[in-house]
Order: C-alpha cells, then sequence, then structure tokens
C-alpha cells in the first residue's frame, strides 16, 4: 500500500479535517488548530488526490523541531502510512536544519517512534486522561 501513498507539503487547511476526524472528534476544525500552525511545515500523505495522513513540524526554536497533530485515518492505520510519513518528516527536520526532533506521544505509540530512534524522556504525564511520553531524537 505505500508505493501508492505520496507525501507532499500541504496547508494548515488541509490538516484540519483529518486531525479534527482522527484526533479530536469533538471539536470543530478551527479548535483543531494550534497556535504554532502558521509557522509550521505541514505533510499530507496521499493515496490518489484524499488525504490518508498528516503531521505538523513546528519550529520552536533555531535547531529545535516539535512535531505535532500526528493523524493517519482510521481505514489506513497499521499499513506503513504512518512510517513513510514520519521518515520524511525526520528527513524535513534535516533539511531545515533542525538538530533535534522532539514530540510528546501517546504511550499506546512509543514502540512506534523507538523504531525510528526516538528516546523516551522525562516523565510520563496526561493530557486528558491519556498517558504521554516526550520523546526525542538527534539528527
Amino acid at each position: 500500500m505505500t508505493a501508492q501513498i505520496q507525501i507532499a507539503r500541504i496547508t494548515t487547511e488541509d490538516c484540519l479535517p483529518l486531525r479534527r476526524e482522527i484526533l479530536w472528534p469533538g471539536l470543530t476544525e478551527d479548535e483543531c488548530r494550534v497556535p504554532q500552525d502558521p509557522e509550521a511545515t505541514h505533510l499530507g500523505a496521499f493515496r490518489g488526490e484524499k488525504l490518508v495522513g498528516c503531521l505538523s513540524l513546528c519550529p520552536i526554536g533555531p535547531d529545535l523541531i516539535q512535531l505535532r497533530k500526528f493523524a493517519v485515518a482510521a481505514e489506513c492505520q497499521g499499513r506503513g502510512i504512518g512510517a513513510q510519513l514520519m521518515r520524511e518528516a525526520i528527513e524535513t527536520c534535516r533539511l531545515l536544519g533542525a538538530e533535534r526532533l522532539e514530540l510528546d506521544a501517546r504511550s499506546s505509540a512509543l514502540g512506534f517512534y523507538e523504531k525510528f530512534g526516538m528516546s523516551p524522556m522525562g516523565a510520563v504525564f496526561f493530557k486528558g486522561p491519556i498517558e504521554h511520553q516526550r520523546m526525542a531524537l538527534a539528527l
């Protein structure tokens, strides 16, 4: 399936419907915005014309990027699309000159991020009822 997926830069507006569907179904699309969206690099995974995955790379400092709002359509999860997006995100961070990539991972996804060389840092914390762990990768 991943051979049929194309990764491209997209806009914040392109991300919002998928963010809402996967991450925040109880919110409006406008409520799914994050403060860093205007400065972020947004990547989308397309199957044909349909956006099936997205993530946002938010500059936090001159050498640090935070990956935020990583979503893959429910019917496409477990098919390598997230891995393809993650590889592209890491390469994009390097091209942007970042020295470090960080993200707040749901604890259920730690194994996924560890496959890309990311390491847990700090204590486990909660966003609402969902357990998270900060993870980092030196680029």
